[in-house]
């Protein structure tokens, strides 16, 4: 039987690089109220992200994300080993971490361009 991870590296189309980014997340709408949702992206490629937070958001939504603090990363790095610091991101996935308080998501977005 194939292992998860296993199964993941044949579905990405893009090397991920691993960080650890404090960001902000709101749903991107023409009405309504939302507030902004901190969280920490986990790892990042030219396509998209992986990022926890503190609540779940569902496929399909469009979420600008926002980093508050950029990682270090080499000068020398090409650049799809920089994560994207303002962008508009598609909601692919999300699922639940666990079930202790306080409640983590996990969501994969894509880069919309």
């Amino acid at each position: 039987m194939e292992t998860t991870s296993k199964r993941e590296k044949t579905r990405r189309t893009a090397l991920r690089n691993h960080t650890q980014a404090h960001i902000i997340c709101k749903p991107y709408t023409s009405g309504g109220v939302f507030r902004k949702v901190e969280g920490v992206m986990r790892n990042f490629s030219c396509d998209g992200s992986y990022i926890e937070t503190s609540q779940p958001f569902k496929s399909g939504t469009i979420l600008i994300l926002r980093m508050e603090q950029y990682p270090q990363v080499s000068a020398s790095a090409d650049g799809d080993q920089w994560p994207r610091s303002f962008c508009l991101a598609e909601v692919k996935w999300q699922q639940a971490m666990g079930d202790q308080e306080p409640f983590r998501y996990g969501i994969g977005v894509r880069y919309l361009d």
